[in-house]
Formats: structure tokens, C-alpha cells, sequence
């Protein structure tokens, strides 16, 4: 396992800025691996049958939520430009808390790979992560078995248009998750199945929920162009990090050593 939480839009954000030829989603469908982004299907779960997997932990973990902002970000990427005229929100969070059961033979990293192995609970977090697509802004909040968790936002479009992102700590509370987005009252609300302690075979399912709220539709609205966008966060190898964090914030992030990751006062998507 991988530390990914935010992994999805922080890769957009690099497309964004970094203009490839080519972009490739990987992957659609690889249920076994828990990154997949298209719709489940009953009759595509042989690698649980073939393989080695003590039970089948991509069921019932619908990720179609991932996609809903997607043709939003791609025009912003192809294009420079988007606008949308529906507000909608998302939230991901595993199943259970980390260290609920037990890691059914799970490594955080590969040693594959020659990298360096950790236990999984040293790279999750038990939090419920959300990103909404607004016109302007507006209030988060997550309940978690009935007991609401103000939230943030960790990233603001730089005019108030666009997608905005967060999360909030759900510390050791079970029960069903919903995510509130509030302006003036309650506009938006994502809601999905019960955080819990109680894991198949005893044993952690890495694999999130995906969840969405049902869209809001809105007078179109557009967010700044990427022609008038600034970087102020990046991130670079090693031996670049502390100039890519030192030179990415004040607008410059070179191409080649330096990765940017937010746009103007937050990924503006």
C-alpha cells in the first residue's frame, strides 16, 4: 500500500501546470490494486478468484465519485479554461480505523521496489477526506455517527470558483459518514456507508469509499484562466526539495526539477 489520500487531484494539478502530451488514467478497472476509477462489475472480480486475496475488498467500495469532476478538469488542462453550471461535493475515507484489525500480510511500500517498508498505519490516516466544485464560497462539515466535525478547506480557489479541497480527523468515531456543504443553509451533502472496528476475517480493508452528493445545478460559472495562474507550491527529488519549496512559492517552479502542485492562493482547477 501506498500513501495516496490526496494523490487524484494533486496529480491534476501537475498536469495542469506541467501541459504533457499525453495524459494516461491508470487505471479504469484494476479492482485488485484499489485504485480503479470506473464503475464496479460483478463479473470483472476474477483477480480475487485467481490471486491470493483473503476476501474480496474492492466490493461494494464504489470510487465513481473520482470521476466526477473529471470532465471539468480536463478542459481546465486541455484548454486553460473550464466553467460548469452544477456545484457538486465528494468524500473518500477507508472503511475502518487504522489498527481496527489486523494487516492481512499489507506492507506500506515494497521492498520490490527497494524502497523502504513501513507498517500501513504509519502511512494512513484515519480522516475523511472532500473536495466540492463551487461558484463561491462556502461551509464544510462531517458527521461521523451522528457527531458533526467542523471542517476546512485546506485548498481555496483564488476567486472563489472552482474546486476546493479538505479534510477533517475523524479520531477513533464509527458510524455513517456525511459530508455537509453549507451557504446560507445546507446546499450540497454527500453521504455513504458506516466507518466501523468490524473488519472481514479480521483482517483491514485498505480500500476507501468513494462517495457523492447529487449535483446542484448553477448559473454557468468560470474560475481564472491557467494564463493567469501563479504557482506558489511545488515540490522537487531530494537534493531539490528546499529550493523547489523556497522558488515554487514566489512564482517560479522550474520545469524539469520542480513539481507545482497549488495555483495563484490554492489549485484553482
Amino acid at each position: 500500500m501506498w500513501k495516496g489520500d490526496d494523490l487524484w487531484f494533486d496529480r491534476w494539478a501537475n498536469v495542469i501546470y506541467l501541459q504533457p502530451e499525453y495524459v494516461q488514467i491508470i487505471t479504469w478497472n484494476d479492482y485488485g490494486e484499489s485504485h480503479y476509477i470506473g464503475p464496479l462489475r460483478d463479473k470483472a472480480y476474477v483477480a480475487f478468484d485467481k490471486g491470493k486475496a483473503p476476501f474480496n475488498f474492492a466490493l461494494g467500495k464504489k470510487h465513481d465519485g473520482w470521476r466526477a469532476f473529471l470532465p471539468y478538469l480536463i478542459d481546465y488542462a486541455k484548454t486553460g479554461k473550464a466553467s460548469f453550471d452544477k456545484e457538486n461535493a465528494i468524500a473518500w475515507y477507508r472503511p475502518h480505523p487504522k489498527g481496527a484489525c489486523g494487516t492481512g500480510g499489507t506492507t506500506g511500500n515494497t521492498a520490490s521496489q527497494l524502497q523502504d517498508i513501513y507498517s500501513p498505519a504509519e502511512l494512513v490516516e484515519d480522516r475523511v477526506f472532500y473536495a466540492a466544485l463551487l461558484s463561491s464560497s462556502a461551509t464544510v462539515s462531517v458527521s461521523v455517527g451522528g457527531k458533526t466535525i467542523a471542517g476546512t478547506w485546506d485548498y481555496v480557489p483564488a476567486n472563489g470558483v472552482g474546486l476546493y479541497r479538505g479534510n477533517v480527523s475523524f479520531d477513533g468515531l464509527t458510524g455513517p459518514v456525511a459530508v455537509t456543504i453549507s451557504r446560507g443553509g445546507q446546499i450540497l451533502q454527500a453521504s455513504g456507508d458506516p466507518i466501523t472496528t468490524s473488519c472481514e476475517k479480521d483482517i483491514e480493508n485498505w480500500n476507501p469509499y468513494v462517495i457523492q452528493g447529487t449535483a446542484r445545478s448553477i448559473s454557468p460559472a468560470t474560475p481564472i484562466s491557467r494564463g493567469d495562474a501563479g504557482c506558489i507550491r511545488g515540490f522537487g527529488a531530494p537534493k531539490y526539495q528546499g529550493l523547489c519549496e523556497f522558488t515554487c512559492k514566489y512564482g517560479y517552479c522550474p520545469k524539469g526539477s520542480c513539481t507545482c502542485t497549488e495555483l495563484v492562493s490554492s489549485p484553482h482547477f
